[in-house]
């Protein structure tokens, strides 16, 4: 979050048996914490004037809903966009965070991906201080500068169950993250993303779910998703889909792909399951 690390917290003022729209229509409350000088004032200052962007409230969704293209969704995803009004694709600007979480999530279960970044973490980042909450999880961190990461010696990576191609992606990034992060503030989502792609080990993939992370992208769709493919042939064909006919599919919906995968995930719409499953995998004996 910048040099100075500042935490957040969000609240949303809703009845847990409330009906769906009311909750993705309740107010979003986010307190914030750093420490007390003008560095930290500063820090809470410049992300407070983000944090609509957090929560989605930049995101504009007329241009989609008034598209003819709009009109020849599925009926479920029209049906999930009614349930859901308040639904909106969120944007952080957070591109370091979401770029190594992003490597560190290829070809890997959540889980798998979750624990080995943590178990680097817990080597390099400083934990939260007291906020005063009596529901402060025990043993938060503050995500690292980036730097630090450069510092991590290989065998912790491989311990951490990282292969050495997510690692040297993680280190090449990191080398070049200042860089990368004035193209984030300053240029186009295009540019970054071609930016991005210099990086070996960086892919279409992960730059589409960086960019959906960081800019609430409306277009970028995750190519070599393990899942995503499969629930989009469903949700318009009844029928598995590979990635070729995923575009295909979603053609009509460009420049609006991403708000149409976010109504399938509304819509809870998935291929049936059967067949292989993505299963963790232990590189540190390799």
């Amino acid at each position: 979050m910048g040099s100075t690390p500042v935490v957040l917290r969000f609240e949303q003022e809703t009845r847990r048996a409330a009906p769906t729209a009311e909750r993705y229509l309740a107010p979003i409350h986010v307190r914030l914490w750093a420490e007390r000088s003008a560095a930290g004032l500063a820090a809470i200052e410049a992300l407070s004037a983000d944090l609509d962007a957090w929560v989605g409230a930049r995101d504009d969704w007329s241009d989609f809903l008034g598209s003819p293209a709009y009109a020849h969704l599925p009926e479920q995803l029209q049906l999930a966009h009614r349930e859901h009004p308040g639904l909106r694709l969120g944007a952080t600007g957070q591109l370091t965070w979401h770029a190594i979480s992003a490597i560190t999530e290829q070809r890997v279960t959540g889980i798998e991906a979750m624990g080995g970044l943590r178990a680097v973490l817990r080597r390099i980042a400083e934990p939260l201080p007291n906020t005063g909450l009596a529901d402060q999880p025990r043993g938060m961190l503050f995500f690292p500068v980036t730097a630090s990461f450069l510092e991590v010696p290989s065998w912790i990576w491989h311990r951490a169950g990282y292969d050495s191609a997510r690692s040297r992606a993680v280190l090449e990034y990191a080398r070049r993250a200042d860089s990368l992060e004035k193209i984030a503030q300053t240029r186009s989502a295009a540019e970054l993303s071609t930016a991005l792609h210099s990086i070996s080990g960086i892919g279409p993939w992960t730059i589409a779910e960086i960019l959906q992370r960081t800019h609430g992208h409306p277009d970028a769709v995750s190519v070599g998703d393990y899942h995503l493919a499969k629930h989009v042939g469903w949700a318009f064909e009844q029928k598995r889909a590979d990635d070729a006919r995923m575009l295909q599919l979603l053609a009509p919906f460009t420049g609006h792909r991403n708000r149409v995968v976010a109504l399938i995930k509304a819509a809870r719409i998935e291929a049936p399951k059967h067949g292989a499953r993505l299963a963790p995998q232990d590189h540190r004996h390799h």
